[in-house]
């Protein structure tokens, strides 16, 4: 993985400028751009001293990899992500950990959703298995509204070895499956918790449900029997949210 990469959006931009402007190396404007919002990220721009280029539309939509960018790009170095080993030193050090482990996602819409979930919500951490995905793709920051730049990380090799670390430091595993028999409201998420949410078209791994210490479905009423993901992981994280009496 690459130590930079383009974001886009002026939603995405806004909000990583106001919560991490650090991740700043340049920003990118359309030539002859009008708009009121446009201001506001200048004005904080030029207060931290990132500098900002004017550029032609074709040059702006090729750093952007679409032209669907609202006229605006930046070039941002990511943050560090947590390895295995770091990764369960923080989540120890914390007093009630709350873990979103993504299981094989590949669709980067749905990876940015997952992360605008987790972020607004207050997960601790993301977990990513390495070589699954790539956390470089501009599409993640732009669903994600710039979340995946601002939410804790690991990039994790060896998933199911990571869980039973995780089990070690007193995280339980909650796995969700169309095929589980216990409602996921069932489930007490006031103790250290890891939710683990599975790939588009097959869920999670085998191997990963193996590990898991509760399965849980969602019900369905419809004729469709399954959710998209990134709603799935909404629907879950803020059940913990509301057992745990945040919200």
């Amino acid at each position: 993985m690459t130590d930079q990469s383009y974001i886009y959006g002026i939603n995405t931009i806004l909000d990583t400028l106001k919560y991490d402007p650090d991740l700043f190396i340049e920003i990118y404007m359309k030539e002859n751009s009008d708009n009121k919002r446009f201001k506001e990220i200048i004005f904080l721009a030029t207060e931290k001293n990132i500098p900002i280029r004017k550029i032609p539309k074709s040059k702006l939509d090729k750093l952007a990899s679409t032209a669907k960018n609202q006229g605006l790009a930046a070039l941002i170095k990511h943050k560090d992500k947590y390895d295995s080993k770091s990764a369960i030193k923080y989540l120890d050090s914390l007093d009630n950990p709350l873990v979103l482990i993504l299981d094989g996602l590949e669709d980067p819409r749905n990876i940015g959703a997952c992360y605008r979930t987790a972020n607004s919500s207050g997960v601790d951490m993301v977990v990513i298995p390495k070589n699954r995905v790539s956390l470089d793709s501009p599409v993640i920051s732009k669903v994600s509204s710039g979340a995946s730049e601002l939410t804790n990380t690991a990039y994790i090799s060896n998933l199911s070895s990571f869980i039973k670390d995780l089990k070690k430091i007193g995280i339980w595993i909650c796995g969700s499956s169309d095929t589980a028999m216990t409602n996921y409201n069932e489930i007490d998420f006031n103790q250290p918790i890891a939710i683990v949410i599975g790939s588009e078209g097959k869920g999670i791994r085998h191997l990963t449900e193996k590990n898991c210490d509760y399965l849980v479905s969602i019900p369905m009423r419809g004729q469709v029997d399954s959710l998209n993901v990134s709603v799935a992981c909404g629907i879950l994280v803020y059940e913990v949210l509301r057992q745990r009496q945040y919200i």
